[in-house]
């Protein structure tokens, strides 16, 4: 498939997932955990294909590239198409997680002033209830149902993308635009929208991959939600480096260690509470995460007693703990956990950052 671009192309977060796609297409980009997804796996040219097809369909429906569009789904491939759609279109993408309040995402597509919004069918009654308390219409893309969410909304549903030809002129965002904005509470309880320019997270994920060096044989997990800015290095990290990117389902939350060891994940990002549930349990066992080659943890303090169960079980691994807010782009500090010298470190059991 070609694609016809504005002149003035710029390296975007879009770039490294076109680059993979053009070198591997039949490559392994996506595993879902989601039975609600079309499809269990997507190869990079699956997923190229099906994104440019739903940008078209923005691009088309709004008779123009949109400025920001939103993302309403769970985890199955509408949340990860929807993603790669926005910025296919031009646009910033803005997550929405559907388990959030209606009043608190009808807040947040508001602030955002969202041009469209990208909806899985799951969450197809919420955006009817969305639908009735925004305070304008915008275009709605509901790719997997054959609705809208009501009689009222413009938009396009299945059978419209299905006809929309994938072949489309696509625009170049330079990179100091908007690359997605994401909401975070602040002291007051109001979202409040955090953007962040392609050349932020550009030189974020060009300062990890130079630290980590994924490749193309890598299988990289995929835990956080996409209002967590974690989401960032799993997913674009992966797929810059042409790797496969594996979502958790909500009940592999709860037990990591037998994801982790099912799909042999090389690089595994989370939270470290996540370690919390097993060491009650005296888990992960030694030894048991032998596929893993980085274990990087963030957005919570990291207890030393964790850090020191998770690289016995995970030997071949080196752990590190990261620290940074929204506003720096994911991550800026990092501690390298070393079994001699970190614990000595440690103050009030807590791994340093």
């Amino acid at each position: 498939m070609t694609h016809a671009r504005i002149p003035g192309a710029s390296r975007t977060l879009l770039t490294g997932f076109r680059a993979s796609a053009e070198r591997a297409p039949d490559s392994v980009a996506l595993v879902l955990p989601d039975a609600s997804s079309a499809k269990p796996q997507y190869s990079y040219g699956e997923l190229s294909e099906e994104a440019d097809r739903w940008a078209a369909v923005l691009i088309s429906g709004l008779g123009r590239p949109p400025e920001r569009v939103g993302v309403l789904a769970g985890r199955n491939d509408v949340r990860y198409l929807g993603i790669l759609a926005a910025l296919a279109s031009g646009a910033a993408y803005v997550p929405l997680n559907p388990h959030f309040p209606s009043s608190r995402l009808a807040q947040m597509i508001a602030a955002a002033r969202l041009d469209a919004i990208i909806v899985d069918p799951q969450s197809q009654s919420l955006a009817e209830e969305l639908s009735g308390s925004i305070p304008y219409r915008p275009f709605w893309l509901a790719p997997r149902s054959d609705a809208l969410p009501d009689a009222r909304s413009t938009g396009c549903t299945r059978e419209g993308v299905e006809e929309t030809d994938a072949v489309a002129t696509l625009p170049a965002p330079s990179p100091g635009s908007l690359a997605y904005l994401l909401f975070t509470s602040g002291s007051t309880g109001q979202p409040k929208g955090v953007p962040i320019r392609h050349e932020n997270a550009l030189h974020f994920l060009d300062v990890n991959q130079e630290r980590y060096e994924l490749t193309p044989d890598d299988r990289v997990s995929q835990a956080s939600e996409f209002t967590f800015d974690l989401s960032v290095f799993d997913v674009f990290m992966a797929w810059n480096a042409g790797a496969a990117l594996y979502p958790l389902g909500p009940l592999d939350l709860l037990t990591p260690n037998r994801f982790i060891s099912r799909h042999e994940i090389t690089v595994w990002f989370s939270v470290p509470s996540v370690i919390s549930p097993l060491r009650k349990k005296n888990l992960p066992r030694e030894g048991e995460l032998p596929s893993l080659r980085w274990s990087l943890f963030c957005g919570e303090a990291l207890p030393m007693e964790a850090a020191e169960a998770w690289q016995a079980a995970a030997p071949n691994s080196v752990v590190e703990n990261l620290y940074g807010p929204t506003e720096v782009t994911v991550a800026c500090l990092v501690h390298r956990w070393d079994p001699e010298s970190s614990p000595a470190l440690c103050e009030n059991g807590t791994v340093p950052i």
